[in-house]
């Protein structure tokens, strides 16, 4: 135990008297959350401002006064776009979108003709796309008011369009919205393990190997065990300072969220903080143990970090997989180191059961990894192919 205290005591001296690593990790673990929610916030302002400004650009309203009218009984100002604002859209300069009513469009409608429009925004912006739902929205109510409308006349009961009326329930578990914005936090959390451990882990392996410590760090009277055990528990308490203060940065930030929206959505407090350590604290544990073995393959500093970039994606992309690709929980994601955390994560933040075993298992594969990881590293540390190779 004296030597394993002798060697972390020295590997965070050595971490210490590197500034710059600090200031990544301090950066990543405070700035994250807040600047993350910060973001989304303001996308969300900006959008409802957008729909309060209740503005929708028309061209050509002269040729549609029934169709500017139903716009104006739903409160809306119906505007005239501004000069060349296709030529805007279509090079990107122009958030909203614009409603273009073609000549002979009441014609078309007196004749029973059908009457087109056209709606011109950019997808590639959030807010013209936005707009442009909400006109599609508006010219689809008025053609249903107009053919009702239609049917009355005619004698014809417009209720013989709808023969059957569905009712959509929501069964599954919610906390009536409040998870919906809570899947940033695996996301950015399982990440800022990773950046809070990368730096540090390299320094100790292949950073000591190119700086040729490494020989005269074996010489000493110190077990080889013992000397990996202290640099990955250096490397850990780095992972967790970062993931803890990660994760109380959303906490921080979720209290001062202004927003009603995003607040109501982003209910992230300190119950769930503290499970969300509890969870992510044995990857942690994994993730600083593959690091290092990743590095000490390398066999200069720059060589590491382009090995360990490999480890910084794939812990990024396994979060997004069970949101893009639709994947439903199963046991086998609880096999999955960062998959099996960010499932466990998502169930609790949707208000859903978590069980033992899914706390456990994820818990276990970690750990298990972890000490295979450990064991590799003691063996390769004998081997003077790995102590003696330099870049």
């Amino acid at each position: 135990m004296s030597q394993l205290a002798t060697v972390v005591k020295k590997e965070v001296i050595d971490a210490a008297r590197d500034r710059r690593v600090w200031l990544v990790v301090l950066v990543t673990a405070l700035v994250s959350g807040p600047v993350t929610l910060l973001l989304v916030s303001k996308f969300m302002s900006d959008l409802k401002s957008r729909a309060e400004a209740r503005e929708v650009l028309v061209d050509n309203a002269a040729a549609a006064p029934r169709l500017v009218n139903f716009l104006e009984r739903q409160g809306r100002m119906v505007k005239a776009p501004p000069p060349d604002v296709r030529e805007a859209i279509e090079a990107g300069r122009f958030d909203d979108a614009v409603l273009v009513i073609p000549p002979g469009f009441e014609d078309d409608l007196l004749h029973g003709k059908l009457a087109d429009v056209t709606v011109l925004h950019d997808a590639n912006r959030a807010q013209s796309l936005t707009a442009a739902m909400t006109l599609d929205r508006l010219v689809t109510g008025w053609g249903q008011e107009l053919g009702l409308q239609r049917l009355l006349v005619r004698g014809v009961d417009p209720a013989l369009l709808r023969p059957v009326r569905s009712t959509v329930v929501s069964v599954g578990a919610n906390r009536g919205g409040a998870s919906r914005m809570l899947f940033l936090v695996p996301l950015v959390a399982l990440v800022s393990a990773v950046i809070g451990a990368l730096a540090i882990a390299i320094d100790a392996t292949a950073g000591e190997r190119e700086r040729g410590s490494l020989e005269p760090l074996l010489m000493n009277p110190v077990s080889t065990a013992a000397l990996v055990l202290g640099k990955w528990l250096a490397v850990c308490l780095a992972s967790l300072l970062t993931l803890m203060g990660t994760v109380t940065s959303f906490a921080v930030a979720g209290q001062l969220v202004r927003d009603e929206g995003l607040s109501a959505a982003f209910q992230f407090g300190l119950a769930e903080a503290g499970f969300t350590l509890a969870v992510l604290g044995p990857f942690c544990l994994l993730v600083s143990a593959g690091l290092m073995l990743a590095a000490l393959f390398a066999r200069s500093h720059k060589e590491a970090q382009a090995i360990t970039s490999y480890v910084v994606s794939l812990v990024s992309i396994a979060p997004s997989l069970s949101m893009f690709l639709s994947l439903q929980d199963s046991g086998w994601q609880l096999l999955v180191p960062a998959l099996g955390q960010n499932m466990v994560l998502a169930r609790v933040f949707r208000g859903s059961p978590v069980s033992g075993v899914d706390l456990l298992v994820p818990a276990a594969v970690c750990l298990a990894l972890t000490a295979l990881a450990l064991l590799a590293q003691t063996r390769l540390l004998a081997r003077e192919a790995i102590v003696f190779a330099r870049g």
